[in-house]
């Protein structure tokens, strides 16, 4: 769909528009959830601490290629809405490439590291044989990994949202059909998931180059040239994407430290359950705002202000909802969701307790996410950037250390709600006096070009 006539819809249709995005960024999530149901359920709880330790990486892998979506996308969709099309297609391709090539250095680096990686994101010596095998098929998976969340993102850029969900889905029905045959009747454990995941990721990757490759693209792929400025630009603007996800990474490493003290390794595959309903829980926010964030560029950059404002009230207003409906759902049924993975008495017990204390955090979460990508979308990314720290790294970074300290275990589980409370002062006094403003201007005059 044009993003232009977008710009225009009432309410319904813009929630319409943007639902094939939220079911998007919900397949994504389940992309390692579906390992731990299989593996839980297969092999044990063991191997399911094992995939959460892993989950840093992942999150590396994540905050590089949302970066350079979500950075270079508010350009990219900018030169859209200002009707250069030419211009938008070779700053895609450049971004494109540079991304792989980032991709294949990461592979062959942590690939030489791969035990001391494992060892330092927390492995102890009885979950190191199944971190080594599932931490190495999924550094394997890295670049297959980063072109399927870009071209993800970019399908929304394109006016293509359906095809970004169509992406998610088929990799998510492919990797439950995948770890079922490998993980089950084929008993191939922990490795029959990695498997099954770097297959479906591959397959979606897939989808999204040949549509890019096609006539049905407005961004088809041309020869790229050196633009190492846009490069620089796209790492600034999408910072606040980047530290989102290496901040996850950090905090899910003091999550498996802290808790690892107060139930040890059986505690760690209960974080790992709750990680697994957080990851589904904040897709709600993430599809509702990289759905919108083009949008509101591409108004900005076809001089439509009142279209972009009009997305921005629309996206507040959803996120209010939604918080409220994620919390009571979280709260309520995390009882029920948390026996999907596992029968383990003692295991849901810390799983059912923690989830209690977890579940408020996705009260206040919703903000922050949209107002980080908001200000990316108006290249505003310091504040964005602001705003992902303090809610990602530095206010439950501390939680976590300090909390503990009055609260015992029940600060573990607090720590992510705190921080997540005490950002959102930040995310209001940015919306106030950097968004707002923004959006009631000429916005392109503090856009770089």
């Amino acid at each position: 769909m044009n993003p232009a006539i977008t710009l225009r819809m009432s309410y319904p249709y813009f929630l319409k528009y943007i639902l094939p995005s939220i079911l998007s960024a919900a397949a994504i999530s389940f992309f390692t959830t579906i390992d731990g149901f299989f593996v839980s359920r297969y092999v044990g709880p063991d191997p399911l601490a094992a995939i959460n330790i892993v989950i840093p990486y992942c999150c590396l892998v994540y905050a590089i290629s949302l970066m350079l979506a979500s950075g270079a996308g508010a350009y990219i969709s900018i030169r859209m809405g200002e009707g250069k099309p030419e211009e938008a297609r070779q700053l895609f391709s450049y971004i494109v490439t540079l991304m792989s090539i980032i991709g294949g250095i990461v592979t062959v680096i942590c690939l030489i590291f791969l035990k001391p990686i494992m060892i330092f994101l927390g492995s102890t010596e009885m979950l190191l044989p199944y971190t080594m095998i599932y931490g190495g098929v999924t550094v394997l998976s890295t670049v297959p990994m980063m072109l399927k969340l870009f071209f993800e993102f970019f399908a929304r850029v394109d006016g293509c949202p359906k095809l970004s969900f169509w992406m998610s889905a088929v990799g998510l029905f492919l990797n439950i059909a995948l770890d079922w045959l490998l993980v089950g009747p084929l008993q191939m454990g922990i490795l029959g998931a990695a498997v099954g995941t770097i297959i479906s990721i591959a397959a979606s990757a897939m989808m999204g180059l040949f549509h890019f490759f096609s006539s049905k693209s407005q961004l088809q792929f041309l020869r790229p040239h050196r633009q190492p400025g846009f490069f620089l630009r796209s790492c600034v603007n999408g910072s606040s994407q980047f530290l989102t996800e290496i901040s996850t990474g950090v905090v899910t490493y003091l999550f498996n430290i802290q808790i690892l003290k107060y139930q040890g390794e059986l505690g760690i595959s209960a974080v790992t359950i709750i990680t697994f309903m957080y990851y589904f829980y904040i897709s709600v926010y993430v599809g509702l705002s990289t759905g919108a964030s083009p949008l509101v560029s591409y108004g900005i950059g076809a001089e439509n202000l009142e279209g972009s404002r009009r997305i921005t009230r629309y996206c507040y207003i959803s996120i209010v909802w939604m918080s409220v409906l994620v919390f009571v759902v979280s709260f309520f049924c995390g009882h029920w969701t948390n026996r999907i993975f596992s029968d383990d008495a003692a295991l849901l017990a810390i799983a059912d307790y923690g989830n209690q204390l977890y579940s408020s955090c996705y009260l206040f979460a919703g903000v922050n996410v949209l107002t980080a990508a908001l200000l990316t979308a108006l290249d505003h990314g310091k504040p964005a950037a602001l705003i992902s720290t303090l809610r990602c790294l530095i206010f439950p970074s501390i939680a976590m250390i300090l909390l503990p300290w009055i609260l015992k275990e029940a600060g573990v589980w607090l720590a992510i709600p705190f921080g997540e409370l005490l950002t959102v002062p930040a995310s209001l006094l940015c919306y106030r006096f950097i968004l707002r403003p923004a959006l009631q201007e000429r916005s392109t005059a503090h856009l770089q070009s």
